[in-house]
């Protein structure tokens, strides 16, 4: 018995030190979290951020330093996600085409990676990219960001609009065409 509970314990302290862990990919117990008066299938209010995205600078997967910042004034998707996720693989196709479809009027779609917070970090998120043919921006996403933008599950996918306001937030591969109806919306004011 005792041996059990030791051994329980150094699992425990393992998983301490490991650093900030992710809850397993959502892919059938979707969420959709707006603020009231935002036309989407939400029931509760999206989360506050700690802290505003754009103040964070992050990398490439070259390693330059890039400014969120740059960005501001363009309607925005910024996708959580992991190269080890299923869930967040099959979302790759859709956010594409959002991309693809709406880039004309602005908007942006990044793919924050947290293969550097938990995973092989740029080394296994560059052949990713190139196999699933990703054709928005990808940033190494780090521990400052997730924690500010309360990053527990992922995918995790937040909707700003122009203003920079976070106006829905997808916890979860959710169904097709979620993405896209979220997406709309962010051009409706």
């Amino acid at each position: 018995m005792r041996i059990s509970i030791w051994g329980l314990g150094i699992g425990l302290a393992a998983l301490v030190a490991a650093g900030p862990a992710f809850s397993p990919c959502i892919g059938g117990e979707d969420r959709i979290i707006a603020p009231a008066g935002v036309p989407t299938p939400a029931l509760e209010p999206a989360a506050k951020p700690k802290r505003k995205l754009l103040s964070f600078t992050l990398a490439d997967l070259q390693g330059r330093p890039v400014k969120l910042s740059a960005w501001h004034g363009h309607p925005l998707i910024v996708d959580f996600w992991a190269t080890w996720c299923p869930p967040c693989r099959k979302e790759v196709p859709e956010l594409n085409a959002i991309y693809r479809k709406y880039r004309s009027k602005g908007l942006v779609v990044l793919g924050l990676s947290v293969d550097k917070v938990q995973g092989d970090g740029v080394k296994s998120v560059r052949p990713f990219a190139q196999e699933f043919k990703i054709s928005y921006p990808i940033l190494m996403a780090d521990d400052a960001v997730v924690d500010a933008m309360d990053v527990d599950n992922i995918p995790t996918t937040l909707f700003f609009n122009r203003k920079g306001k976070l106006t829905a937030r997808l916890e979860g591969r959710g169904k097709s065409g979620e993405l896209a109806a979220a997406a709309q919306g962010l051009f409706r004011d």
